[in-house]
């Protein structure tokens, strides 16, 4: 274990214990302790534990970014229409887009330039995104991920952390997105940093990451399914990202993106009740019952997962 003695955001030395929480996902052995910085309110798992041992929580043949499903579910399938038509939406496209926000943290523009999508996993997006003419580049600690990355033709997809984001050279790419990453970095302080130096000037950082002040953080606490301890080493909410970025980066904008979190708040309540697993996310109509709940509270700004986009200062 990694001893946090101080703040990442705020260097303040006092904080307390918000949840105990487990690997709920995997139901792997270990306790975690979460807590709450009296100062600034970001929320990191203390003690942080060792990367090397934080690797049996992230198992290649099921961890959920890992793999490439053959079977695209209708989520699945209304994402890839939305990209293909995100940048020239028609009719149809823009329709959805307003109903479904499942189409998160693409890139502003709409010509070909050049990508980085660090915790890339098997390539979704990168292959999307190829297919629109990008120059697509990944990084994921996952060394599977990679290899069925390159087997779908994504030659620049690297096995690495975001510590080699350093072997490019200075202002490569016009945009790099961090997907539900960040969270789990065990020092995004110098990882954006790193960003800032390989974005060119004018380009775009894009950040979705889980959002520890939403209406379902708060209603279900510890058995809420973005807790996600012990991966998410770190919790932001809107406030605490741009207080953590503002150093470095200029917001230009903040949205919501929320989908299945309370369908996997609710499975783990059941699973304490009935002590047996269960798999609600894996039946989608009951994620589609919730889905216009989790609308809503995208609309109110009190949605599961935000979306910042921000310009080099």
């Amino acid at each position: 274990m990694k001893k946090t003695s101080s703040c990442t955001l705020c260097r303040s030395g006092e904080s307390y214990i918000l949840f105990l929480a487990r690997d709920r996902m995997f139901d792997l052995p270990g306790v975690f302790t979460l807590k709450q910085c009296q100062r600034c309110q970001l929320v990191f798992i203390s003690p942080q534990p060792k990367l090397s041992n934080l690797k049996i929580h992230y198992p290649s043949a099921a961890y959920y970014s890992y793999g490439v499903s053959k079977k695209k579910g209708l989520f699945g399938l209304i994402r890839e229409y939305l990209v293909k038509y995100y940048y020239k939406p028609n009719i149809l496209s823009s329709v959805f887009a307003r109903l479904i926000q499942n189409v998160p943290a693409m890139p502003t523009w709409g010509r070909s330039r050049k990508f980085l999508d660090l915790g890339c996993g098997s390539g979704e997006t990168m292959l999307l995104l190829k297919k629109l003419g990008w120059e697509v580049y990944g990084l994921d600690i996952n060394k599977n991920a990679i290899k069925y990355a390159k087997a779908r033709g994504l030659t620049d997809a690297r096995y690495g952390t975001y510590k080699d984001i350093s072997n490019y050279r200075d202002g490569f790419f016009d945009a790099i997105r961090l997907y539900h990453v960040i969270e789990h970095l065990d020092d995004p302080r110098f990882c954006l940093k790193l960003i800032k130096k390989k974005l060119k000037n004018g380009g775009e950082l894009i950040i979705g990451t889980p959002n520890i002040e939403s209406f379902a953080s708060r209603l279900f606490g510890r058995y809420w399914y973005n807790l996600d301890a012990p991966r998410h080493l770190f919790l932001f909410s809107p406030q605490t990202l741009r207080r953590m970025v503002e150093n470095e980066f200029s917001v230009t904008r903040l949205e919501y993106c929320s989908v299945g979190g309370i369908a996997g708040s609710l499975q783990y309540i059941l699973e304490d009740v009935f002590n047996k697993r269960f798999n609600l996310l894996g039946k989608l109509w009951i994620v589609l019952a919730f889905y216009p709940i989790e609308w809503i509270f995208d609309k109110f700004g009190i949605g599961d997962v935000f979306i910042m986009r921000m310009r080099p200062k």
